[in-house]
């Protein structure tokens, strides 16, 4: 209970931190899955194996060998259904996790991201240009020294920022 409390105060999880968990837990189901599909073929061979020698072995011909043998016959043949079960259920995994693989690369996240990227780079690019212009500016008008400072400090400012931003953004 108090791990539920926990969970719930933390923040809600990311996608990245969603797709990771389901491919732990895919990747979990799949071992399972295998290894209980080695145990039924191996439970398979062991049947198989028993009814043959007790076939081989006993050739009195009684009626209870028969029998027994058409019951193992019947456990193999549901255990061999069960591993095709288990086998469709792995590859409808991972269908869906390469859905998932598939959805992650078109993400609109990224596309996003690119673009904010993109946005950042034209921000500093116009404000190189703007200090360009203003120093150029207060070199043409007389007494402009004053605002040229302050201005090609808020410039520095507005292009520090960008680059912060441009830099949060690639990460």
């Amino acid at each position: 209970m108090a791990a539920d409390d926990a969970r719930e105060d933390q923040e809600p999880l990311s996608p990245e931190q969603r797709l990771d968990i389901l491919e732990k837990k895919v990747g979990s189901n799949k071992i399972i899955l295998l290894v209980l599909a080695l145990f039924l073929i191996i439970a398979i061979s062991v049947s198989v194996t028993i009814a043959a020698i007790g076939i081989a072995g006993d050739d009195s011909g009684d009626g209870a060998s028969a029998e027994q043998f058409v019951s193992l016959q019947q456990s193999m043949d549901q255990l061999q259904d069960k591993v095709l079960t288990l086998d469709t259920r792995l590859a409808k995994f991972k269908s869906d996790l390469d859905l998932q693989d598939i959805k992650i690369a078109n993400s609109g996240n990224r596309v996003i991201q690119s673009s904010m990227i993109e946005q950042e780079q034209h921000y500093q690019a116009f404000l190189v240009t703007l200090r360009s212009a203003v120093y150029d500016l207060a070199h043409m008008v007389p007494g402009s020294r004053a605002w040229l400072e302050l201005y090609s400090d808020q410039i520095d400012k507005a292009s520090a920022q960008s680059v912060a931003r441009q830099k949060r953004l690639e990460q």
